[in-house]
């Protein structure tokens, strides 16, 4: 299965989503275009975390329609098309696996959960932790890796899946700034070879270097467009009381 010629690379129209007794989007609509970095901003409690894990298949919604590189999301996931890095405190660092191993989780969609890797999978897993710069700890217990080196081993994890699209919550919370530059690095190379990412961020400092397109939120879509217009000194103050 591959996309759709054409197609969004996220089609969200009317999403609403109640958790529990409280309402954490309302009628939220907004696109992915392929081949960009989309950035997601919004203040604590504005449904960033919520809009994603819908995305992914986690939260099922109460109203309106998601489609995944024009693919129903469960199609579009089940196809490998889809990939995720989690917030970090989602991570179990007392998980006996190694960093090798977490990137070879990656090329499930193409072993299935019963076939050993073969030799085209190890190479991809190599690769991608090799791209994110962790080769020379491939054989390290994920536990005993830093924050940032943790999340760039999820990041080699969707590399070695050769994801269409990347959906990324909180990249750069608690990691260093050489992990933030790979992630930027690598996230501009999926982008200029037709890839797509949805990053949700509390980070000023890389958009400029980061983003494409923005989608400001809090709990419906304030803003959406190209970055340099919609990431403004104003806006930003109004939606998170800070100045970049």
């Amino acid at each position: 299965m591959s996309p759709v010629p054409g197609a969004p690379a996220v089609e969200v129209r009317g999403l609403t989503v109640d958790r529990g007794h409280v309402r954490a989007l309302e009628d939220v609509s907004l696109e992915v275009a392929t081949g960009s970095v989309t950035v997601l901003l919004g203040p604590n409690g504005s449904g960033k975390s919520t809009l994603q894990l819908a995305i992914l298949g986690m939260v099922t919604p109460t109203a309106g329609r998601i489609r995944l590189l024009g693919r129903p999301v469960r199609e579009a996931l089940r196809a490998g098309m889809v990939a995720a890095v989690p917030q970090a405190d989602e991570i179990d660092a007392r998980f006996p696996v190694t960093v090798r191993e977490v990137a070879l989780q990656g090329r499930r969609p193409f072993t299935g959960p019963f076939r050993r890797p073969g030799p085209a999978d190890r190479d991809a897993a190599e690769a991608a932790l090799d791209r994110v710069g962790l080769a020379h700890l491939a054989d390290r217990r994920i536990g005993d890796l830093s924050g940032g080196q943790r999340r760039r081993a999820l990041l080699a994890r969707c590399l070695a899946q050769e994801a269409e699209l990347l959906v990324l919550d909180e990249p750069f919370t608690g990691v260093d700034a050489r992990s933030e530059a790979v992630f930027v690095d690598v996230l501009r190379e999926l982008a200029a070879q037709g890839r797509s990412a949805f990053v949700s961020t509390h980070s000023l400092g890389s958009l400029d270097a980061l983003a494409d397109h923005a989608v400001l939120l809090d709990r419906t879509v304030v803003a959406a467009g190209p970055a340099a217009e919609t990431l403004t000194p104003a806006s930003l103050v109004r939606l998170l009381g800070v100045r970049p």
